[in-house]
């Protein structure tokens, strides 16, 4: 009997812990407090790689720049080596990586976390609808403030 109360309560206890974990960060996790600003670079891509994200090293006045693009199965058709890009991004204050938010390679807008998007179906899962890139979870793309 007591075996049986301690193992309940042990699922109890853990099944507490792992909503915190997973529910936490939506809540005002560690970045909601952190002043990012966002800043341009602009230059040649030199380099592109797509694992584990889309990951392109521009070259700058100022030296190479390696800039997250976003996930792997992000896809910009319009992104060569030699292409001609400009940047508006934030440093992240966790892992120091240079993240995009607007990218304009040869003059054409392609991408572009800070717009809002809606996919049609605003009865799923939120009343206001679905807003594209800015449910990633602790994204600042939120309230950054362009230099």
């Amino acid at each position: 009997m007591k075996f049986k109360g301690f193992a309940v309560l042990s699922l109890v206890i853990l099944g507490l812990l792992s909503l915190a974990y997973a529910y936490g960060p939506r809540f005002g996790g560690y970045l909601a407090q952190t002043n990012v600003q966002l800043t341009k670079i602009s230059g040649t891509v030199s380099k592109i790689v797509n694992t584990p994200a889309l990951t392109i090293t521009v070259k700058t006045a100022s030296g190479d720049k390696e800039v997250i693009l976003g996930p792997a199965w992000l896809q910009i058709k319009e992104l060569k080596v030699g292409s001609k890009i400009e940047i508006e991004g934030f440093e992240s204050p966790v892992s120091k990586n240079f993240k995009a938010v607007k990218v304009v390679v040869d003059g054409k807008e392609v991408l572009n976390l800070s717009k809002s998007v809606s996919y049609g179906n605003p009865g799923f899962g939120s009343p206001r609808g679905r807003r594209g890139f800015k449910n990633y979870q602790n994204c600042p793309c939120l309230s950054l403030q362009t230099n």
